[in-house]
Order: C-alpha cells, then structure tokens, then sequence
C-alpha cells in the first residue's frame, strides 16, 4: 500500500478495532489468568482483525503498516489486558523479523498457509546450538514462548559457540511438529501469556531457516530484495523493543482509567467525595503525565527510526542506543505512575481479581523483560555515550 492516506486509514481503523476491544479483554482477563493463557476467542479476534498481519509482508498478504502501528494497537489493547497486548505483539513482531529473512525460509513458514505465526523462545537453560552440515542442530529447552499455544512455528534465539570469540546470535526457524511444549508457566505477572518452555531433541535446521542477528542490525537484510519496504530495514534491537514497552504504555492506560473509573462517584467515610481530595487529584495528574511522557518516547521513537529506514540510513550506534534507552525507560515511567496510583485504590483495591492488581502486577512484569530492565538498559546507554563499546553485541 502506497498511498499515505490509505495506508493512515487503514492504520486508523486498526487501532479503532482495538479500542472496541477493550471492553471484551476486561472481562476477559480473570478467566485468561486462571487459565495462564489467552482466550481463544482473544486469539480469533485478534486474527479476524489483522493485528498480527501488521508487519507481515505485503507478497504474503500482510499489511506491511509503519512500525508506530505496533504501539498503537498495543497502546489500546494493554488498557482490557496486558497479557493480550504482549501476545499480539510478540507474534505480530515474529512475521516482521521472517519479512527480512531469506525468501526460502519465508516461503516454508507462510507458503502453505499465509496466516502460520511464530512465536519466540530464548536458551536461559541449558538450550544448545552446534554447527551441523548445511545449518545447525538445536537441543534443550527454550523459554519464555509467549503465545506459543497459537503457533505454527517457533522462531528460536540462539548462540553458536566461537573460538576466541563471542557466540554468534541466530534466529532459528523449527515447525512446533519438531517440538515438545513444556507446560511450566505460572509467574506473578503477564500470566496470561502463555509463556511456557518448548523442549528440542537434537533438531536440524538448514542455515537458510537461521538469520544472524548481525544482518538485521538496521539496512538491508537478507530478504530486502523481495521485501523492500523500510519497515524491513529496521533494527529488532532497537527500535522493536517497542515489542515490549508498547504493551507497558497501554497497560499503565488501564491503570489510570480504573483508578478514575473507581473514583468518580466513590465517597469516603467521612462522606467527602474522593475525586475532590487534593492528593488525589495531583496523583492522577502526575500518573497521567507520566504516561503521556511514555507514549512520546515512544512515537518519536518509532518516528525517527522510520525516517532512517525510507531514506535507508543506516543508523548510528549512538541513535539505536537512544531509541533502545528511550523504550526502557518508558517502560520505567509507566511502572512509575502506575506506582504511584497505587495507594489511592485503598483496601478494596488489594483483590487479586482487581483490574488494577492486575496491572500493577503485568507493569511489574514487563519491567523485568532484559530490555526494559533499567540497570541493565542504563548501564549500557552510559557505557556508549561515553564511547565504550555496547555490552549487547547485538545493537
């Protein structure tokens, strides 16, 4: 699509069928909770909708939309349930990153099935990568694969062990029939998602079903040729940590709308309404600008790495730095207001069943993803504005 009002129309009525969503996702988010993972009926809407087509590409009938899309439609999403906000985009940015991998490797997942999704997993223990002839061989378990439930594929991250070196960092494609799901998420925040462990026993996967993190770095990946628009010339380890801190800015949204929804005709027991206490009211204002200020960094985000992309710059280290610097730290003002909101639920606001719990706990948890995660993030934004090398290979 490349007529810009057509492609703001389509955007446009994306985010609007995100925002009728709410609602349902609100009532929802008890149920999904309890059952550690989404609703079908979330999954089928999401589908019916085409939020995960967002970033797929436009030859395999995706809708290839600007990367601030991802935000939007989290940015509503996150206000009924944070877990389902994670989910859409962690599937939605798995076809992204298939989009700039070899046309061989997309024609395997999407060339029977145009709607297949992936979702991703990360070897915190104990999985292994080892060269094979003709690609690599996967054995132990992956974690944290959100929405795998849904998926046709898995979209693996790996290292491969080097000599005198670093490991190399690969995605590496596996179809779920060559996979076990491990059934061991149960967390304090985000349960919905789903995120369990999947388990490979020496699997083969051919070298043109792996990407190596270096070439997606921001310019021309493998698959630009057959997928050359800028959304593919973006860099997952900078600007698409929106993967993560779209979902903290929509879940903060909630929070406040539930802090004002509670307040609006509560009265306390001195019969003063609440919503004319002072504290209050600064509270609330203070929550919102903080949550203002997060979506800010985040468009402006987004907006200057697109800019880059169409006019196919590759970026500097120091300008994906800031924009991974900036994600996190939206995530950090989103866990911020919702903080501070916190005290004005009260005691009738501890229930576990709590809309706000809910997400006090899921702004918790997104906070904890490795690139939110604030001392880790700052350190390394530290480190490179004063010249030193990144402490992420991968940025």
């Amino acid at each position: 699509m490349d007529d810009p009002a057509e492609k703001r129309e389509l955007q446009d009525r994306l985010a609007a069928r995100a925002a009728a969503l709410v609602p349902d996702l609100l009532d929802r988010a008890g149920s999904a909770e309890s059952a550690r993972r989404i609703p079908d009926s979330t999954h089928r809407a999401f589908v019916e909708a085409g939020f995960y087509r967002i970033f797929q590409p436009a030859r395999w009938g995706g809708l290839e939309c600007d990367f601030r899309m991802l935000v939007d439609v989290a940015a509503e999403l996150g206000r009924g349930c944070g877990s389902s906000a994670w989910v859409f985009t962690n599937l939605a940015a798995q076809s992204w990153i298939l989009g700039m991998a070899r046309p061989e490797a997309q024609a395997d997942v999407w060339g029977a099935e145009t709607g297949a999704l992936m979702a991703s997993g990360f070897a915190v223990r104990g999985g292994r990568a080892r060269d094979a002839e003709g690609g690599v061989a996967l054995d132990g378990l992956w974690s944290f694969s959100s929405g795998v439930d849904f998926c046709d594929w898995l979209n693996l991250q790996v290292f491969l062990p080097r000599a005198g070196g670093p490991p190399e960092h690969r995605f590496a494609l596996v179809p779920m029939a060559e996979i076990e799901i491990v059934d061991d998420w149960d967390s304090t925040g985000l349960l919905a998602t789903g995120s369990k462990s999947v388990l490979l026993k020496d699997v083969f996967v051919p070298d043109y079903r792996t990407l190596p993190s270096a070439a997606i770095s921001g310019g021309r990946p493998p698959g630009a040729e057959e997928n050359p628009a800028p959304l593919f010339r973006l860099s997952p380890w900078s600007t698409g940590t929106q993967i993560f801190s779209g979902p903290a800015y929509g879940i903060a949204r909630g929070a406040l709308e539930q802090v004002e929804r509670a307040f609006a005709d509560r009265v306390g027991v001195t019969g003063a309404k609440l919503a004319e206490l002072p504290t209050a009211q600064v509270r609330v204002a203070e929550a919102a600008s903080e949550i203002d200020a997060a979506g800010a960094l985040l468009v402006q985000c987004g907006e200057e790495s697109m800019r880059h992309a169409e006019a196919e710059d590759h970026p500097p280290l120091a300008a994906r730095a800031r924009w991974r610097r900036n994600n996190a730290y939206a995530t950090q003002l989103c866990v911020r207001a919702v903080e501070r909101l916190y005290p004005l639920m009260g005691a009738r606001g501890l229930a576990r069943s709590s809309p706000f719990m809910r997400a006090w706990r899921d702004v918790h948890a997104v906070s904890m993803q490795i690139t939110q995660a604030w001392d880790i993030q700052s350190v390394n934004a530290g480190r490179i504005r004063f010249g030193l090398p990144s402490m992420d290979p991968r940025l």
